[in-house]
C-alpha cells in the first residue's frame, strides 16, 4: 500500500512524500508521490507522524477517575475481574481512537491488562500494542488507613523481592515496576519505604530476567537508591526531584527516562491538587521537577496515568515549561520507544519501522491537540478511520431494559490480602 501526499512531522524529508507499506512495515519513503497504483491511500496533504506511545497508563481504569473529587477511589480499583477486563479492552480501543498505537500499562488488578494484551496479540480484539507490568511490587505495610488497591503485590525482604519478580516474569509481564513507598492514610506520619538494598535487588533481578525496571518514586531517597545501584530504566512521578539537581544530572548521565505524569496529578502549576491530602505530598511540585529535568537534559516520556485522557495535554505542559516542539513530539514517540526498548521498531516514520502512523488535519507542532484526533490511524499497516474509532467509544446509553437488569457478576473473589495500594 502507498500513502500518498503527506508531510512528515518528524524526520529529514521535507515537502510532500509518499509512504510505501508492506504488511505491518514501512518499506520506503519516496519524494515522488505515485498515483498510478490501485492501492493508494490519498493523504490529501495531511501531516504524518508516528503513532503515539502512552508511556504510563492504566487501561482498566482509563476514563474512570477523571473526577478527582470522587471518594470511591479504592472501590473502583477493587471492581470484579470481569469488569476490569472489559474496561481494559475499552481503554485499549479508546487509546487507539486518540492516536495511541502503543500503551505502556502500569498495572491492573487480576492481571487484566495482561489478558487484554494477549487477546490483542492473538487478533481477538482490536487495539494498540500493550506492554504491561502486570502487578506492581509494593513494600508490606499494615495500618488503619492502608488501603488494598489490587494492582500491587507485597514483596517482603530480599527473598520476597526475588520471588515476586520471578513470578511476574513467569506470568509473562513485559517490564517490572516497583512502588517505592506505602503510606497510612489515617496517619500522615506513617510511611514505609523499600530499602536501598531491596530496590537494587529488584532492579538487578528485573534485568537478569531481561525486563526493564521502572521506579515509582514520590521520595528522592527512592530515586537516589535506584540511581546509586544503576538499575533504573525510568523514574515515574518524581514529584520533588526539583530539590535534587544532582539526581537529575545523574538521570541524564545514565540515560534514565523520566515519566512524570504531570497533568494527571497536578493539572496546573499554581493550583493545589485536592488529592494532596491522600497522596501525602505537595503534588504540584512536580511542575518544578519537570522544569528542572528539561534544563538538565533528562529525556521525558509522556503518560496520561489516572486523571487525564489525552497525551497532548501532558505535552502542552512540557512546552509551557520550555521543551522544544521537537522535544515535545519525541516525548510521545521516540522516547516512548526507547523506554520500552523498541527503538527501530516504533517511534519514527522510517523504513523498517512498524507501520503505526497517524494522518492529522493540522501540524501538531502548531496544534498539539491535532494528534489526539487523528483523521486516520494506520495500525500495523491497516488504515482505520479516526471518526469511526471515536464513534465506537462514544458514550451510548444502554437500552432501558438492559440497564434495569444489569447486575454485578457474583462469585468473583476480590484481590488477595497480599495486594495493596
Amino acid at each position: 500500500m502507498i500513502i500518498a501526499d503527506v508531510h512528515l512531522v518528524t524526520g529529514p524529508v521535507a515537502g510532500p512524500v509518499s509512504l510505501e507499506l508492506a504488511g505491518d512495515r514501512i518499506t520506503a519513503v519516496h519524494r515522488k508521490v505515485p498515483r498510478d497504483r490501485g492501492d493508494v491511500l490519498d493523504g490529501e496533504g495531511r501531516f504524518a507522524m508516528p503513532g503515539l506511545v502512552n508511556a504510563h497508563d492504566h487501561l482498566a481504569l482509563k476514563g474512570l477517575l477523571l473526577d478527582r473529587e470522587r471518594s470511591d477511589y479504592y472501590e473502583i480499583y477493587r471492581r470484579p475481574a470481569e469488569e476490569q477486563v472489559l474496561d481494559c479492552a475499552r481503554g485499549a480501543l479508546t487509546s487507539l481512537a486518540a492516536g495511541i498505537t502503543t500503551v505502556r500499562d502500569a498495572g491492573a488488578a487480576f492481571f487484566a491488562s495482561t489478558v487484554v494484551r494477549d487477546a490483542i496479540r492473538a487478533g481477538r480484539l482490536p487495539g494498540p500494542d500493550v506492554r504491561t507490568c502486570g502487578l506492581v511490587l509494593s513494600v508490606p505495610f499494615e495500618g488503619e488507613g492502608v488501603k488494598a488497591a489490587g494492582m500491587t503485590v507485597d514483596a517482603a525482604g530480599s527473598e520476597g523481592v526475588r520471588a515476586v519478580v520471578a513470578d511476574l516474569v513467569a506470568r509473562g509481564v513485559d517490564w517490572i515496576k516497583l512502588k517505592g513507598h506505602r503510606r497510612d492514610f489515617a496517619d500522615a506520619e506513617r510511611t514505609e519505604l523499600f530499602s536501598p538494598e531491596e530496590i537494587a535487588l529488584a532492579g538487578a533481578e528485573a534485568h537478569r530476567h531481561g525486563r526493564r525496571f521502572a521506579v515509582h518514586a514520590w521520595h528522592n531517597e527512592i530515586v537516589e537508591a535506584a540511581l546509586a545501584a544503576r538499575v533504573a530504566d525510568s523514574i515515574e512521578h518524581g514529584n520533588v526531584l526539583g530539590d535534587r539537581p544532582d539526581l537529575l544530572a545523574e538521570m541524564a548521565a545514565q540515560g534514565v527516562i523520566y515519566v512524570p505524569n504531570l497533568v494527571s496529578w497536578a493539572p496546573t502549576r499554581a493550583g493545589r491538587p485536592a488529592s494532596n491530602e491522600r497522596a501525602g505530598i505537595a503534588l504540584e511540585r512536580v511542575w518544578d521537577a519537570v522544569s528542572a529535568a528539561i534544563a538538565a537534559g533528562v529525556r521525558l516520556a509522556a503518560g496520561t496515568d489516572l486523571y487525564t485522557e489525552h497525551l497532548h495535554e501532558e505535552v502542552a505542559a512540557y512546552r509551557e515549561l520550555g521543551l522544544t516542539p521537537e522535544g515535545a513530539l519525541g516525548a510521545v514517540t521516540a522516547n516512548g520507544a526507547a523506554l520500552l526498548g523498541l527503538e527501530g521498531e516504533i517511534g519514527a516514520v522510517a523504513p523498517g519501522h512498524r507501520a503505526d502512523v497517524l494522518l492529522l488535519d493540522a501540524d501538531p507542532r502548531d496544534d498539539l491537540a491535532a494528534m489526539s484526533r487523528p483523521h486516520t490511524v494506520v495500525l500495523r499497516g491497516h488504515p482505520l478511520d479516526g471518526d469511526q474509532l471515536r464513534a465506537l467509544v462514544a458514550e451510548i446509553p444502554a437500552p432501558a431494559a438492559a440497564a434495569a437488569s444489569a447486575t454485578t457478576p457474583a462469585g468473583v473473589p476480590g484481590p488477595g490480602k497480599e495486594q495493596h495500594s
